[in-house]
C-alpha cells in the first residue's frame, strides 16, 4: 500500500507556473526555477573577436532579500529541448552580501557558482542558442527575490571563454513545483488506511 500511494506521488507531472512578473516566490522543498537564456550575445561578440563561439564557462548569482540560511539548491544547465544537461559543482548555499538596484538597496542574501565546459559539451547545450538555468531547491519554506524588480532580474548569468566574458540575455523564468505535498497527502491517506484497517480488521476465526 505504502509503494503503490508513493509511486502514484512521485509519477504525478509537476505543476509549472510563469514567475517572470513575480518579484518574490516562495519556495518548498523540491521546487524548481528554471530561467530562459540565450548565449546569442556571446556568440556575436566571439565571432567578432575570431574565437570559438561556444562559452566554456557559466557564472551565474542570484540575489535576494536576507534569508534564513539551513537552505540549499542543486544547479544544472540544460538544453532547451532536455537532451543535454550538465550539473553545477555541489550543493550552493545562501552567502551574505548587499546589492545596490532601482528598487533596493541594502543587505541581500545571494546565491552564486560556476561552471566549465567542454567544447564538445558547450556546442550541445547552445545547439539551439538558448538553454535553461535550472535551480531545485532543499529545505525549509522560504521566500526570494528582491523588492521593485522581476525574479529574472534578479538573476545574472554570465558567459565567457578565452578573453571574453559576456552577461547573457535571461527571457523568463517559470516555477516547477515539486511532488512533496503530493507524497504528504499520500502518506496521510496511508495512516488513515491504515487506522482503518486496524480498527475494522477481519475477526479471527
Amino acid at each position: 500500500m505504502a509503494f503503490v500511494l508513493c509511486r502514484i506521488a512521485t509519477d504525478l507531472p509537476a505543476a509549472t507556473i510563469d514567475a517572470s512578473s513575480q518579484a518574490t516566490q516562495m519556495l518548498q522543498s523540491g521546487d524548481s526555477l528554471e530561467f530562459l537564456f540565450s548565449d546569442s550575445s556571446y556568440a556575436l561578440h566571439s565571432s567578432a573577436l575570431g574565437i570559438s563561439t561556444s562559452p566554456s564557462q557559466i557564472f551565474f548569482n542570484l540575489a535576494s532579500l536576507p534569508v534564513p540560511s539551513g537552505g540549499q539548491f542543486t544547479a544544472e544547465v540544460e538544453s532547451v529541448d532536455g537532451s543535454v544537461s550538465a550539473l553545477f559543482p555541489g550543493p550552493v548555499g545562501w552567502t551574505s552580501g548587499a546589492v545596490q538596484t532601482s528598487g533596493y538597496n541594502g543587505p541581500a542574501s545571494v546565491l552564486m557558482n560556476s561552471l566549465t565546459l567542454s567544447s564538445t559539451l558547450s556546442q550541445e547545450l547552445f545547439a539551439g542558442s538558448e538553454a535553461e538555468l535550472i535551480l531545485t531547491y532543499m529545505g525549509p519554506n522560504v521566500t526570494v527575490g528582491l523588492p521593485g524588480d522581476s525574479l529574472k532580474q534578479d538573476l545574472t548569468i554570465s558567459l565567457a571563454g578565452g578573453p571574453l566574458s559576456i552577461g547573457a540575455m535571461d527571457y523568463d523564468v517559470t516555477l516547477s513545483t515539486g511532488n512533496s505535498a503530493m507524497l504528504f497527502a499520500a502518506g496521510a491517506l496511508l495512516c488513515l488506511v491504515s487506522g482503518a484497517l486496524k480498527r475494522f480488521g477481519r475477526p479471527r476465526v
